[in-house]
């Protein structure tokens, strides 16, 4: 699961956290051996918290993001954008695997963009 750095950063200067996931216009592209995105300056700002990038190219694994106030527990997933026909490719071969929280009911939101 992953661990929001903007929410509990000690300069977090945010009452409301937000969340994205990159497009088909903004998909991180490789320096060297590092995929790096224009939202991964947004996040090391601490202005966004960017999740649902895939670095694998043969695997999808989509860990969530865990949310809990009071009772009620949120995990939300994200997938940015991947070309039409490899995502396709892994659905029918089942390499697109979803990280379940641990234990407890918990409301899912999947975060998805595709063309």
């Amino acid at each position: 699961c992953i661990f929001l750095m903007q929410l509990s950063h000690k300069n977090n200067i945010s009452d409301l956290p937000v969340f994205s996931i990159h497009g088909n216009h903004d998909d991180p592209t490789r320096d060297g051996n590092e995929l790096l995105a224009a939202l991964d300056l947004l996040s090391v700002s601490s202005l966004v918290n960017y999740f649902g990038r895939q670095e694998a190219v043969d695997k999808v694994e989509i860990s969530p993001i865990l949310l809990q106030k009071g009772e009620t527990k949120v995990a939300l997933y994200g997938m940015g954008s991947l070309r039409d026909e490899r995502l396709n490719r892994m659905w029918q071969s089942n390499k697109v695997r979803f990280q379940r929280p641990g234990e407890g009911e918990w409301f899912s939101i999947f975060a998805l963009h595709q063309n």
